[in-house]
């Protein structure tokens, strides 16, 4: 039976809480729709466009309003946004391209009330008093109008549907515009809509949409008949991904549909295979069903009983009466009747039920926390289990195959109940509550569903973060280990089951898409040999193992497990043709630019390290600047002329020429997060900003540094901008008011050639000519802890990862260290690989990948492995 890949499949977006503003909702909606992005193979703004416009639909989406879309800036009209949808579904969870969704598809439905909820959120007059400012902005600048009438939301512009819920998160962390504008007039007043968003790169007037195409794309293929059932087979190992969504090694999934299972009337609950994997019971509303997992024939019990189930090793099947939750029932299969009286003796509904490998014992959980265990043979009153745990409530209890009977709670602490044991420390939960919890079968490894898609993996005895499962779309209901702990099935809101190799945390194979509802419940048979799926949409799916042998090379196992450890895997290098100063990924990571000494510009592809566009050696180029702005649209460099240029960074043509104001050569450019302001340093001690769309700067430079001014750097909230000079200073300044400087850290003994703030805005890291790296509260800009010692010379660049968990640095020593910002220790050995200084350092944003650039030439590329907090 062959294993079809669904076509079209719609994560749906889940509320996350309660939208009360329309800031907040447009803020939820963007991190949704990137998440939508991240599953479906993250293709780059551009490659959105060109799929747009080669579509045969006549969809245009304009890289200009998918970077607002994406980061919350505006809500779009209706078909705009739709058109983004479509185009997003067109690309599988491999990002291969199949075909646009129909105007009407069913998966547009959710995105569309989620469009609908959010412009009758938006505030009267919101969207036409944006629309008019940037038309008069740009007007007055004489550029292209960046957000026009026609691209602004003023009401829906499709039929009303049903209105549900927005989906909501976490607030973004506050955030205020930072353009030139609000340097030179007055702010808005409070409650107004404040100052319109100025086009952040030089734009031309985006086409009108036409409408979507009506017509529908043809049904999909019906599910193929059930096969006979194949004697079982070894399990497949686990097939390897280099991120979110890249196509798995194994590119057949590993379980094959083998019988569709319809006969509840209500959603399936919990399901339980039985110990010869013959029986699968499945429980739904107040009914229990058996059904023959070789023909998917089901047979009704008799007995009103409901879930939580459980088979005893004997073959006895344990439910829960429906009528009285607290009464625990023993089940004969073959007459689907109790057998035997009652089991009593909770004061609280039965929530879950585990039987002991060897027999004859069983334990429970109930609703309150409490766990009891009881012989099952004499059906005597059971007896309750402490845990020693206060208010921290157990949410799962399962027997380890040593006989272990170990339970957990959603704080990640895990005790074994009966030697009275804390088996593994609380860790902080920072995360919210998890929706799911399971332990593996040998005790060793918990499992956490999460609200947000995530699905967390912690060492049971010592609760420390493991793997972080990424995929979903949505909450996390339920987990299941595989009988021999290698694979790890999730099923979600999102109405998809995914599996997972446990060791390296890596999806196997693409998901199983079959369900139309929220995922119940799933289950592995004893062997492993059959998974079981149960869902909202009442309908219980057998999956059968497919294929044999390995799936993974023994090498990329390999390196996915030092990966997972954190151990830096050297890559080969990317040749440049002199000496690297400057070093920088683009915002998607598809690119990797670099400066040379010889004063030539390179982009390279970082995976294939293929030349992107030619090699840019223009007379007077500068080595020392070079940045990509937050969309990705810009690569900014400079001249010794003192002019920055903007350039498409695919081809090198220069897109605007930006004069500056400064008496010498440029030494570092910066752009704030919005993309609103750039910031130029210079050797003549000042610092200049201007609004890269127009060329409009402040009138008089930024003074304070008495030497060259060699790092810049916004903070990610755009409240502050940090330079640091030749002469040892570290200046701090608000954007809004940046005449004067606000603090003056001193510390280095030397020039402080980097400086970068933390992902969330709460560090600022330097490099110093003293040979160290120091750490700054930016509130105050006092230091943090002692300086890093480890470089033998001076330090010349410093990059934090994505999540902030990592900090590298560069030296003349031509070493890269790493380090843990929150400790301020070592993390492993040093980088060596560079044949004199190491000059440049930087990230890629998904946290994968770390760039050295040297004196002797060559960029170094370093496996890290994906970060626990990447997007």
């Amino acid at each position: 039976m062959e294993d079809t890949e669904p076509q079209h499949h719609q994560p749906q977006p889940q509320p996350q809480g309660t939208v009360t503003s329309f800031e907040e909702g447009l803020a939820a909606l963007a991190g949704d729709l990137t998440r939508l992005r991240i599953g479906r193979g993250r293709p780059s703004y551009r490659d959105l466009e060109a799929r747009a416009a080669g579509s045969g639909t006549e969809l245009r989406l304009p890289v200009a309003t998918q970077s607002d879309v994406f980061n919350g800036k505006r809500l779009v009209r209706s078909d705009t946004f739709m058109a983004l949808v479509r185009i997003l579904l067109s690309y599988d969870e491999y990002g291969r391209p199949t075909a646009v969704p129909a105007h009407t598809a069913p998966e547009l439905a959710v995105w569309r009330r989620r469009w609908q909820d959010l412009a009758a959120l938006q505030p009267p007059g919101h969207a036409r008093a944006r629309a008019a400012r940037a038309a008069q902005a740009a007007t007055a600048s004489g550029g292209a109008m960046h957000e026009t009438p026609g691209d602004a939301a003023p009401g829906p512009r499709e039929p009303a549907g049903p209105r549900v819920p927005a989906g909501a998160r976490e607030p973004a962390a506050a955030w205020e515009p930072s353009g030139i504008e609000s340097l030179f007039a007055p702010h808005a007043p409070a409650g107004s809509d404040g100052p319109a968003d100025p086009p952040r790169t030089p734009r031309h007037p985006e086409p009108a949409l036409p409408r979507p195409d009506p017509h529908p794309d043809p049904p999909a293929a019906p599910a193929p008949d059930p096969a006979p059932d194949p004697p079982a087979a070894p399990a497949p190992d686990p097939a390897p991904h280099p991120g979110p969504a890249p196509a798995p090694v194994a590119r057949q999934a590993p379980y094959a549909l083998r019988h569709r299972l319809a006969g509840h009337l209500a959603p399936v609950r919990d399901l339980a295979f039985s110990p010869d994997g013959r029986l699968l019971a499945s429980a739904g509303g107040d009914t229990v069903q058996l059904w023959d997992t070789r023909t998917g024939r089901g047979t009704v019990t008799p007995f009103t009983a409901t879930h939580p189930l459980a088979f005893t090793p004997e073959g006895r099947l344990l439910a829960v009466d429906a009528r009285d939750p607290s009464l625990l029932h023993r089940i004969d299969p073959a007459t689907g009747r109790p057998d035997g009286p009652p089991l009593t003796g909770h004061a609280s509904p039965v929530t879950g039920i585990t039987c002991a490998p060897t027999g004859g014992m069983a334990a429970t959980l109930e609703r309150s926390g409490t766990v009891r265990l009881r012989d099952l043979s004499s059906g005597g009153l059971p007896f309750v289990l402490t845990h020693g745990g206060g208010t921290d409530p157990i949410d799962a209890v399962a027997f380890a195959r040593d006989g272990r009977l170990l339970a957990a709670a959603r704080s990640s602490r895990v005790w074994d109940l009966l030697d009275r044991a804390v088996a593994g420390a609380p860790r902080a939960a920072a995360d919210g509550i998890p929706e799911a919890v399971a332990l593996s079968p040998d005790g060793l490894v918990l499992a956490l569903g999460h609200r947000d898609g995530r699905t967390s993996l912690h060492e049971a005895a010592g609760g420390r973060d493991a793997l972080t499962l990424r995929g979903h779309a949505g909450p996390v209901r339920t987990l299941a280990f595989s009988p021999d702990g290698r694979l790890l099935a999730t099923g979600c809101d999102d109405a998809t089951v995914r599996l997972w190799d446990t060791a390296t945390g890596l999806p196997v194979g693409p998901p199983l898409s079959d369900h139309t509802g929220r995922i119940e419940r799933v289950a592995f048979s004893a062997t492993g040999r059959l998974l079981a799926t149960s869902s909202a949409d009442e309908t219980v799916l057998l999956y059968e193992r497919s294929g044999t042998g390995r799936t993974t090379l023994l090498a990329a196992e390999a390196l996915t497990v030092a990966l997972r450890e954190r151990e830096p895997v050297r890559l080969p290098p990317v040749e440049a043709e002199a000496a690297v100063v400057r070093v920088a990924f683009s915002p998607d990571g598809r690119l990797v630019a670099a400066t040379t000494g010889a004063g030539s510009v390179r982009v390279w592809d970082p995976v294939t390290r293929r030349p992107v566009g030619p090699a840019l050696a223009e007379p007077g180029t500068l080595p020392w600047c070079l940045a990509f702005s937050p969309d990705g649209t810009v690569l900014a460099t400079a001249s010794a002329d003192r002019t920055v240029y903007l350039r498409d960074p695919a081809t090198g043509t220069r897109v605007q020429e930006l004069a500056t104001g400064h008496r010498g050569p440029l030494k570092r450019l910066a752009f704030s997060r919005d993309g609103q302001l750039l910031a130029t340093g210079s050797t003549d001690g000042t610092v200049e900003l201007c609004d890269p769309a127009t060329g409009r700067r402040l009138p008089e430079p930024l003074s304070g540094h008495t030497n060259e001014v060699v790092g810049l750097a916004f903070a990610p909230d755009g409240r502050r901008l940090v330079t640091s000079g030749a002469d040892g200073q570290v200046l701090w300044r608000d954007p809004r008011r940046p005449r004067l400087p606000d603090h003056v850290s001193r510390g280095h003994q030397g020039a402080v050639w980097s400086a970068v703030f933390s992902p969330d805005g709460t560090l600022l890291a330097t490099a110093g000519g003293d040979a160290t790296v120091r750490m700054w509260d930016p509130v105050g800009g006092r230091q943090v802890g002692p300086p890093l010692s480890g470089h033998r010379a001076a330090v010349y660049d410093v990059a934090f990862s994505a999540d902030g968990q990592l900090l590298a640095s560069a030296g003349e020593d031509g070493l890269v260290l790493l380090w843990d910002p929150a400790t301020g220790r070592r993390v492993g050995g040093p980088l060596a690989g560079h044949a004199g200084a190491a000059t440049a350092v930087a990230f890629s944003p998904d946290g994968s990948l770390l760039v050295t650039g040297g004196r002797d030439g060559t960029l170094n590329r370093w496996a890290i492995g994906p970060l626990q907090g990447a997007p």
